[in-house]
């Protein structure tokens, strides 16, 4: 007998299928999970449209990388586009209050190189 992993990404179980919410979620959703800052309940609601706050609370990225994934999930997802103005301000909130959460070491380090 097989036994298939079931791959969750984006609120949607691969093959289309929404996921359960208990499966992303396990308090309130709610604009007050998410830390505050100018452009919360704007972000909360223009996510949580397609997916739980879970999805952004563990993602950490930079400015550029949360605009460049509003652009995949237009894209890809069919997410409705934003106005430019609500795009700019839920990128600042993403960007201001889920920044990378760490920085990855060089693939290298040149053992000859001095600091």
């Amino acid at each position: 007998m097989r036994r298939f992993a079931v791959l969750l990404l984006g609120g949607l179980l691969v093959g289309g299928a929404p996921a359960p919410p208990a499966a992303l979620a396990a308090e309130p959703e709610e604009p007050s999970v998410l830390p505050d800052g100018h452009g919360r309940d704007e972000t909360f609601y223009a996510c949580t449209a397609c997916h739980s706050t879970a999805l952004i609370r563990r993602s950490g990225f930079t400015r550029q990388q949360w605009d460049e994934l509003i652009d995949w999930m237009v894209e890809k997802q069919n997410m409705n586009p934003l106005e430019p103005e609500e795009r700019k301000l839920i990128v600042d909130y993403l960007a201001a209050a889920f920044p990378p959460r760490h920085t990855r070491p060089p693939a290298f380090a040149n053992p000859f190189a001095t600091n």
